[in-house]
């Protein structure tokens, strides 16, 4: 085995060329159509995810082994959860009860709710921040991922916690453009220093970083070769 695959540094470069490659493509035009429900970003994505499921069922037994059955399961049931929301676009004007999605969809990341602000305070001047079910969500959903082996509560998920080797990742899908710590490393820039930064990096692209992400995770937690204990 080669020991490049099995040290942390080596994951974490190619998340960070990716982002920074992403960031390029961000700013420039792209050939045919690459974004949009049918572009060939949202197809690659549709691709990573469908794979982490692949590999997760082509590993059943390793994987229940080597955590749980339960959480094996529930790690299976979220990522056909997030396929769906990704092709939920099918379900546009089917149903009458979809009202409560903008872009009337079966779905639950274009609800209305997400967005809805429920609380404002301000930290400096009057620049206020407000609190939406998107944000707290997020925030639960990055310390889970990040960090989640590390609290004892939820050790007991780590098969759907990020491995090591590739947490990094969601560091990067965070600077997205809804991502909380852009908007708050923007508040901090625009309030200490007064200075206002244009940036943005295209959603579609970091939604593709991330499930490459969870691609890495799976194959790493899968293959016991790969991790860095077993290479030495």
């Amino acid at each position: 085995m080669n020991y490049k695959f099995c040290n942390s540094n080596y994951y974490s470069l190619v998340i960070a060329l990716i982002f920074l490659s992403f960031v390029v493509l961000s700013n420039i035009s792209l050939p045919g159509r690459a974004y949009g429900e049918n572009g060939y970003i949202e197809a690659f994505q549709l691709i990573f995810l469908v794979s982490v499921l692949v590999v997760g069922f082509a590993r059943k037994g390793y994987l229940i082994k080597a955590y749980s059955r339960s959480t094996y399961w529930l790690r299976q049931s979220l990522f056909s959860l997030l396929i769906f929301e990704e092709i939920s676009f099918l379900t546009r004007n089917k149903f009458n009860f979809l009202d409560y999605n903008k872009q009337l969809e079966l779905n639950f990341h274009n609800s209305y709710f997400l967005k809805k602000r429920f609380v404002s305070f301000d930290i400096l001047g009057d620049d206020a921040i407000y609190l939406t079910p998107y944000l707290l969500i997020s925030a639960f959903v990055f310390i889970f991922l990040y960090a989640g082996d590390r609290i004892p509560f939820f050790k007991r998920f780590s098969i759907i916690s990020l491995h090591p080797f590739v947490r990094v990742g969601i560091l990067f899908f965070l600077f997205a453009n809804d991502g909380f710590l852009k908007l708050f490393l923007f508040y901090l820039i625009r309030n200490l220093f007064s200075l206002s930064i244009n940036f943005s990096i295209e959603s579609e692209l970091m939604e593709l970083l991330l499930y490459f992400v969870f691609l890495m995770d799976i194959v790493i937690k899968s293959f016991p070769r790969l991790k860095e204990n077993s290479c030495k």
